[in-house]
């Protein structure tokens, strides 16, 4: 989706200049989906660009060094590398130099992107539906999305794993349905109950309300944001 990437800095040219623009242009296309209140993906693009950035300036004294190539939905491409050249030191010198430059600006940006994401984030409450089941690793998730006027309705499945013993949750929603905007707690559970009546659940399956005032883009930032905290909740209580 943006023209800016790993290989911008890589494979730059010797004009500072045109370097400097053509990464500003693509930090101004960041910039213009933050300032339309969307956040994803160009967040978790922006970061782990920022993130491949530092990590070859960390690498700074391996000038044999190969780095990842691009991006693809916020997530490194495998097994696919392009190296600096190792003829021309000076073309290294002078692209971590470019990259050095950039850097800050990069975490201006995904720090303003940050301020946005913690307004929405705190904007958004959790509520329990009905009765709390004692398995709570999957149920149904109610999403406000008001930019539509409407209620969005997921079954989502969360897991743990681990990695060096260190436990970490990740949580899955599919898309069921979506329903008139709710208004009180009776609302609610009266619709929980004929979603499980619907989709043959137990009638005592966890259930979530994830309700906000606002009415930002849902795709690109209502519903990450809201899956994100829903998982930081039952992380909680799992």
């Amino acid at each position: 989706m943006k023209s800016l990437s790993l290989e911008s800095f890589v494979s730059s040219e010797a004009d500072i200049e045109i370097n400097q623009y053509r990464i500003l242009s693509g930090l101004k296309e960041f910039r213009a989906e933050f300032n339309k209140n969307k956040l994803y993906p160009s967040l978790s693009e922006l970061v782990f660009l920022s993130s491949q950035l530092e990590e070859v300036l960390n690498k700074k004294s391996n000038l044999n060094v190969a780095l990842p190539k691009g991006i693809k939905g916020g997530m490194p491409s495998k097994n696919v590398f392009i190296e600096i050249a190792d003829d021309v030191v000076e073309k290294k010198d002078y692209q971590y130099n470019l990259i050095e430059w950039a850097l800050p600006i990069f975490k201006d940006i995904i720090h303003e992107a940050y301020i946005l994401y913690d307004f929405v984030d705190e904007s958004i409450n959790i509520k329990e539906i009905g009765l709390s089941p004692i398995y709570k690793d999957e149920g149904f998730m109610f999403v406000s999305d008001n930019e539509n006027s409407k209620l969005n309705i997921y079954r989502y499945e969360c897991a743990d794993y681990s990695t060096n013993s260190k436990p970490f949750f990740s949580l899955k929603a599919k898309y069921l349905e979506s329903a008139r905007p709710i208004n009180f707690s009776g609302s609610a559970e009266f619709l929980k109950m004929e979603l499980c009546k619907r989709y043959q659940e137990r009638s005592n399956i966890a259930a979530y309300l994830c309700e906000t005032d606002l009415d930002f883009p849902f795709n690109e930032t209502i519903f990450p944001i809201a899956k994100r905290k829903l998982l930081g909740y039952l992380s909680d209580l799992l």
